[in-house]
């Protein structure tokens, strides 16, 4: 794991801390690691952008309903093959 040295931090800023990792009833240390790790992690609306630009660049998909159209027709496609090949002989 890596580490990090701050120098010079506000005497407020470092009471500040001090107090709310009390409250977590956490370490300072553990109490930054935390604000840090939280700090970074991505928003539902930045992972929700990259996956619009994501998608942006990908071919076209059909939807649900195209897809089922899609479907249906090839059905009838290959009812109409058999049909062709297999008539009734229901004479």
């Amino acid at each position: 794991m890596g580490q990090i040295l701050i120098r010079n931090i506000d005497d407020e800023v470092h009471a500040r801390l001090k107090a709310k990792a009390a409250d977590a009833d956490k370490s300072l240390e553990q109490y930054v690691r935390d604000v840090l790790a939280r700090e970074v992690q991505p928003t539902k609306e930045k992972l929700l952008a990259k996956a619009q630009e994501i998608r942006s660049r990908s071919k076209r998909t059909m939807t649900a309903d195209e897809y089922q159209a899609f479907i249906d027709e090839m059905k009838a496609e290959r009812d109409a093959r058999l049909d062709f090949l297999l008539p009734d002989n229901a004479d």
